[in-house]
């Protein structure tokens, strides 16, 4: 700021932008989520259990949400203290510890898919169809230059 003067919306950095953005939707999901007992971190490992037919290898949800081997740990035994998942050695390679979805976690997850389209509705409000696949390709673009 200058002068006492805020910068105009459009005027920000779009790396700015995005990371307001997330910090908003991180907010107002994790506040949806208090009364489940759930962050959106949590949601992330769930929609990739779900995908990946009701359970996964820690290793396996590591690498589908590109997060740290400590993070995976700590968001999973999170979830089994809160019931939300099952953990077990696998019986064909004892390294692996599997995540399986619990029948708590299948029940919330219907819900929980309702509020995250209620959720990108928000977020895409007021914008035509070609407007949200511009939208969606240009941060797919975004994010390919990133990686």
């Amino acid at each position: 700021m200058f002068g006492g003067e805020r910068l105009q919306l459009e005027q920000k950095e779009i790396g700015y932008l995005l990371k307001q953005i997330t910090e908003k939707i991180k907010v107002d999901a994790d506040s949806s989520l208090k009364a489940r007992n759930l962050t959106l971190s949590q949601v992330r490992v769930l929609e990739c259990v779900f995908a990946a037919g009701g359970s996964a290898t820690q290793k396996f949800i590591e690498e589908s949400l590109d997060v740290s081997h400590p993070t995976v740990v700590g968001l999973i035994t999170r979830m089994e203290k809160n019931g939300y998942l099952h953990c077990y050695v696998d019986e064909r390679d004892k390294r692996n510890k599997i995540a399986a979805l619990t029948p708590r976690a299948e029940a919330a997850f219907v819900e929980i898919r309702h509020d995250i389209a209620s959720l990108e509705e928000k977020l895409v409000k007021g914008m035509d169809a070609r407007s949200r696949s511009e939208l969606h390709r240009l941060l797919e673009q975004i994010y390919h230059n990133l990686t």
